[in-house]
């Protein structure tokens, strides 16, 4: 019984935190600490959004249209 609710636990702290990473790595910094700041929830969201142009993201994934895309909505 303990051990499946630890594992549901960290289940639950890895689903969280992978889109915070996300958030991060899309240069999105100030989303990233209000998710820290109100349990993470929002990075869910963040991760779903264009990255700024200048981020790790990016430059690794964006290119062509969705890179002028992220650039009209930063610029």
């Amino acid at each position: 019984m303990i051990a499946d609710f630890i594992y549901v636990v960290v289940i639950c702290g890895v689903l969280i935190l992978l889109p915070g990473a996300v958030t991060w790595l899309k240069g999105q910094h100030l989303i990233f600490f209000v998710g820290l700041l109100f349990g993470g929830m929002i990075w869910i969201v963040s991760a779903f959004r264009l990255a700024r142009p200048d981020s790790w993201w990016a430059r690794r994934y964006y290119h062509g249209n969705k890179l002028g895309r992220a650039v009209s909505r930063y610029g």
